[in-house]
């Protein structure tokens, strides 16, 4: 009987033992998929697991993991993972609808797709289907229905459908504006690391919004986190901090590099800042000529301040050969723009 016993006992080890085998043989769980070697995921797409299948299909989407770009076999695995209702595949499939990559652009079929991903609770598809939505592609324009929707993933702790929802709160775009709102969303976002949320929370800070109380040390702290990010906009208001003291010292030459390196990225703002700085030699030694190249980099780009201050150097020479006739072509745009300093300018010169 104890022989018997123990046989037992090893049918079931061995057993345990090949459903483990079998276990390795599958893909794990969703968060690791980026982690599995391509040979081991085109086994497990050819036996018709979704997440593999989606996984696999956005590697040849963008020639990753050792596999050559491929567009119609990125979007056939898609589509087989997608047709199981895999929500993320569905999700992707839709993105490839909305983005033209692999499939025709239609919009219609990118929302569709979102429809189904976001009703099983996708955080990324109700993002998206809010924002078709709110703007209108590929569905009648619905502010309402776009903000449920971007609710629904924010509310799930997605980082961009929260600073989406208080940017509509600050400005009012779909719901009542409510600056409260505002902070309380953007805060969420910023805490998560978002670096577009941590710049518009070091707004708050700086201007003392809602129940924010003004502290301009604390808003350069979250600006800082986002200019480590490299985000753009961040990095242009680090200039302004550095050139007005704000949260800081006076630092002109901080300002100009801030400027500089936001301007290198073509930020409309940050190119004006950047001329004015070579203009007047602030942080950096006077250069007029460079100073109306940058200024022209951004009054091409429709900067009303940018496109006044383009006329008044044609109109005095500086920087740049007289020329009056150029110069009320750049203050006449200024002013279409809704410039002041333009409209005044044209009102003494003509």
């Amino acid at each position: 009987m104890k022989f018997a016993v123990d046989l037992t006992r090893l049918r079931r080890a061995a057993g345990m033992f090949f459903l483990l085998f079998l276990v390795t043989l599958s893909v794990p769980a969703e968060e690791n998929l980026k982690e599995i070697p391509t040979d081991r995921l085109i086994k497990a797409a050819e036996r018709g697991e979704a997440p593999a299948q989606c996984e696999l299909g956005l590697r040849y989407l963008d020639g990753k993991g050792g596999l050559e770009k491929d567009l119609i076999t990125a979007t056939r695995w898609i589509r087989e993972a997608a047709s199981q209702d895999y929500a993320e595949a569905q999700y992707q499939f839709g993105r490839c609808f909305a983005r033209g990559k692999g499939l025709e652009l239609i919009p219609s079929d990118a929302v569709q797709w979102y429809i189904k991903a976001a009703e099983q609770g996708h955080p990324k598809a109700e993002y998206a289907l809010g924002n078709s939505y709110m703007n209108g592609f590929g569905v009648a324009q619905d502010e309402a229905e776009g903000i449920k929707w971007i609710r629904k993933a924010a509310e799930q702790g997605l980082a961009e459908a929260q600073c989406r929802l208080g940017g509509c709160y600050l400005t009012g775009d779909g719901v009542e504006a409510d600056a409260s709102q505002a902070a309380r969303w953007f805060r969420a976002a910023a805490e998560q690391g978002l670096a577009e949320a941590q710049c518009q929370l070091a707004y708050f800070y700086f201007i003392g919004k809602a129940e924010i109380k003004k502290d301009a040390a604390e808003g350069t702290r979250w600006l800082r986190r986002a200019v480590d990010q490299g985000y753009t906009e961040a990095e242009y208001q680090f200039g302004k901090c550095f050139a007005h003291g704000r949260g800081m010292n006076v630092f002109p030459g901080g300002a100009f590099q801030w400027y500089k390196t936001a301007a290198e990225k073509g930020h409309a703002k940050a190119e004006f800042s950047l001329g004015i700085c070579y203009l007047d030699g602030f942080g950096v030694k006077q250069d007029t000529a460079e100073g109306v190249r940058w200024i022209r980099k951004a009054a091409d780009r429709g900067l009303p301040e940018a496109e006044n201050r383009l006329g008044v150097c044609y109109l005095i020479g500086e920087g740049i050969e007289l020329d009056r006739e150029e110069g009320l072509v750049w203050l006449q745009k200024a002013a279409d723009h809704g410039n002041r300093a333009a409209r005044e300018s044209l009102d003494k010169v003509k």
